[in-house]
């Protein structure tokens, strides 16, 4: 039998290798076409019948591997249209995917840099999505004005975090994640915000009772690590929850850990958090 499955195996490499799926053949495609295209260049690929702009091509490619090809971000519900908060939404894959899942699902996406809202606007409409409210702000802990580093990418960040991000500091308006919390049952509230998520949870911490679902890319890029205190706000606020996608970030720090040559201080893993008592 183990031969037999070994050529099962075999056969399959071979086959998937041959006949991609078309999300794993548009990567593909968006890669080739990275290795010629200068960073931070704007322009347009078609990527599976979505037209799309990106502001950078190679770190576009990343995104479409997670979100379409590996779907990181899946999610199963009962909810015809579920309520989708997308917090440092990018150029709009995550949005996308949503609605690809669940056309009805009733999102609203974040973005603070000026210039990568614009594309992100553009894609929603290219991609049949244009009903997902698309607003221009930072998500953070206070309304008003947030000083913003635009990275010019997908690395943008509060000002006040890193001054290591390289970029031009904007005023964006900002937005308190919290009202958006108290207003309303969330399915899912999807974080990608480079580094704010410890304090918008913090801030949140009584109001998550709203939430059913989270999906927080944790950033540790800091000398103070915040990771175990905000694992223990979602236990304290009811919610079980699982880590992987884990990916070191050596080039962002200055020495390698004491003893640890090959050792990353900085990483970005997943965390997806969720209540038990609910479907």
């Amino acid at each position: 039998m183990k031969p037999v499955r070994s050529a099962r195996r075999l056969a399959g490499r071979v086959k998937r290798a041959l006949f991609p799926r078309p999300e794993v053949a548009a990567w593909r495609h968006a890669c080739a076409r990275a290795e010629a295209t200068q960073r931070y260049t704007p322009g347009t690929i078609e990527l599976m019948g979505y037209p799309l702009r990106y502001v950078d091509l190679l770190t576009l490619c990343p995104q479409w591997d997670e979100i379409f090809v590996r779907e990181v971000y899946r999610f199963e519900t009962a909810e015809p249209a579920p309520r989708i908060l997308d917090c440092g939404a990018n150029v709009g894959l995550a949005s996308l995917y949503f609605k690809r899942r669940y056309p009805r699902a009733r999102i609203t996406a974040f973005e603070a840099d000026p210039a990568i809202h614009a594309t992100l606007v553009a894609n929603l409409v290219a991609g049949g999505a244009a009903d997902v409210e698309a607003v221009h702000a930072a998500v953070w802990t206070e309304a008003g004005a947030l000083q913003f580093r635009c990275e010019g990418a997908d690395s943008g960040t509060a000002a006040a975090l890193t001054s290591s991000t390289q970029g031009v500091v904007k005023s964006v308006p900002a937005v308190r994640l919290r009202d958006w919390l108290t207003s309303q049952p969330v399915d899912l509230l999807k974080l990608d915000v480079e580094g704010a998520e410890s304090a918008l949870l913090a801030d949140c911490a009584d109001v998550l009772g709203n939430v059913r679902r989270m999906i927080v890319e944790i950033h540790e890029q800091y000398a103070t690590r915040h990771m175990p205190k905000l694992l223990a706000g979602l236990a304290g606020a009811g919610f079980a929850y699982s880590l992987d996608e884990l990916q070191p970030l050596p080039w962002l720090d200055t020495e390698p850990p004491p003893g640890f040559p090959k050792a990353a201080r900085s990483f970005v893993v997943l965390a997806r958090a969720w209540r038990e008592d609910r479907r």
